[in-house]
């Protein structure tokens, strides 16, 4: 099985999130015996995490054993890398008010690919039911 990483998973990791880092890396361990992925949205979002460095966040993401190999999308998927990371750097100065879509594009990448992981379980339940979720949080519990 495929299981699409969520944002907020890696940025636990990242950024060492003193709450939830350690769940968040416990469920991408329990799950090395299958395959992990990331959605190309979650490349995007990632981007100002890394100041736009493509190297260090394919690294990072190496390190995790998450599978970023998008085939044949590569040059769209670094081109809205670095729209994204122009767009975050808006998004900071005031410039942009609302929020991407990027829930239901990570959603859709899962259901195509079999699950998520996520901690924003509700957030991807009202839109897609059918979706095979693992938790974290509700696996640490």
């Amino acid at each position: 099985m495929t299981w699409v990483v969520d944002t907020c998973i890696v940025l636990d990791i990242l950024d060492g999130h003193p709450e939830f880092a350690e769940m968040s890396a416990g469920a991408l361990q329990s799950k090395l015996d299958d395959v992990l992925a990331i959605a190309p949205i979650t490349y995007f979002e990632l981007s100002p995490a890394f100041n736009g460095d493509v190297a260090a966040q394919n690294a990072f993401l190496d390190g995790l054993w998450i599978n970023c190999d998008f085939k044949g999308e590569k040059d769209a998927v670094l081109f809205a890398h670095k729209a994204w990371h122009e767009h975050v750097i808006r998004k900071r100065s005031g410039n942009v008010k609302k929020r991407p879509i990027a829930d239901v594009l990570i959603g859709a990448y899962a259901m195509q690919k079999g699950g998520l992981i996520t901690r924003n379980e509700a957030d991807f339940k009202t839109l897609y039911p059918n979706l095979t979720i693992f938790n974290p949080i509700s696996a640490a519990s």
